[in-house]
């Protein structure tokens, strides 16, 4: 449920004016969410605190109902001109009508402070050398030289959306409910869960897509409705807008294994790395020697390392780990063990 709509039902509750079909709704994505299970104790125990224990409210609100109506009306002379019996408090009414718009306001301002993180975005950028980012969902990403790529900050939470210039290989985590967006150049990628390569830089004239793994939606940014599915072994191209304007079909071509491997072979070349966690270390080794890499130590997943490897062997490369930090390992075939 979007939290506009859970926040439309929970006040309705708050008001007594919901419906037993709305109240279902509401609780059903109380149960299943945290987040809005924590906003509404706070909003129930707020108005809670507020409520004025006062018969008077009722007859004011009864008041006002008859104001609406007599406007509905048009004010037709129905009144009884016979003194009032009691005069309206105005002190009371006062008072009461702050109670009302302090709540309404608490809860614009709560509404505004939960989705404000939501709509931060977040920036990598790279100059000459290349860089790996874990996401909040598990999503990996390597960015290669010499490009940028903007994400929203609650990445997985409600909505995934990359904007990407220059190359990149995504690493997806599958989540039908939440699907990837990425946006470079003139196409729009909708992903749920695969492994591919863009390449999208400005300066040149085609944008191409790789996919490794899984399928991908490839459409115009400027024309949803023209669109492409791509599959494993295949290829995208594309004119790339930003170099020459071009609004052309989607070229696609096979593309054989070893052809496959150099569109990612930047990927694990050279590994570049600036205090690093050795968790997310583990992640690019893994992809650059082929094999498993278990950390038994919480204490040392966490340890930051920088360096710079190209050709040495993974022996070679934890000999150096070893250097900043006394850490041990094992090498069995394909897996390694790190631990203090």
């Amino acid at each position: 449920m979007k939290k506009d709509k859970f926040l439309f039902l929970l006040s309705k509750k708050l008001s007594n004016d919901i419906a037993a079909e709305e109240n279902e709704l509401l609780t059903i994505a109380i149960n299943n969410s945290e987040e809005y299970k924590q906003l509404a104790d706070k909003l129930t125990k707020y108005f809670n605190q507020r409520k004025v224990k006062n018969s008077k409210t009722d007859k004011l609100r009864t008041t006002w109902a008859m104001i609406a109506k007599a406007g509905a009306d048009d004010f037709e002379e129905t009144f009884d001109y016979s003194p009032p019996k009691r005069k309206l408090n105005t002190a009371l009414f006062l008072k009461i009508a702050s109670v009302f718009i302090l709540a309404i306001a608490s809860t614009f301002l709560i509404y505004r402070l939960q989705n404000r993180t939501e709509q931060e975005i977040e920036t990598i950028s790279t100059g000459t050398t290349k860089s790996f980012k874990l996401l909040a969902d598990g999503t990996k990403i390597w960015l290669n030289k010499n490009s940028a790529l903007q994400y929203n900050s609650a990445f997985g939470k409600e909505k995934r959306e990359i904007t990407l210039k220059g190359e990149a290989y995504f690493d997806v985590v599958k989540n039908s409910s939440i699907p990837l967006f990425i946006h470079a150049g003139n196409i729009t990628i909708e992903v749920k869960g695969t492994a591919f390569n863009v390449n999208a830089y400005s300066d040149k004239p085609n944008i191409e897509v790789a996919l490794i793994r899984g399928l991908i939606q490839v459409s115009h940014t400027s024309d949803s409705e023209n669109m492409v599915l791509l599959k494993p072994n295949q290829k995208l191209i594309i004119p790339n807008a930003s170099a020459n304007g071009a609004h052309s079909k989607f070229i696609i071509e096979p593309i054989n294994s070893l052809a496959l491997l150099n569109e990612t072979k930047w990927t694990s070349d050279t590994l570049i790395f600036k205090k690093e966690k050795l968790k997310d270390l583990a992640l690019q080794l893994e992809k650059k020697y082929e094999l498993k890499i278990e950390i038994q130590s919480a204490q040392l997943k966490e340890r930051r390392f920088s360096g710079t490897f190209t050709t040495e062997t993974i022996k070679q490369v934890l000999e150096a780990l070893k250097l900043s930090y006394p850490l041990t390992y094992t090498i069995s075939n394909k897996l390694v063990i790190i631990k203090d």
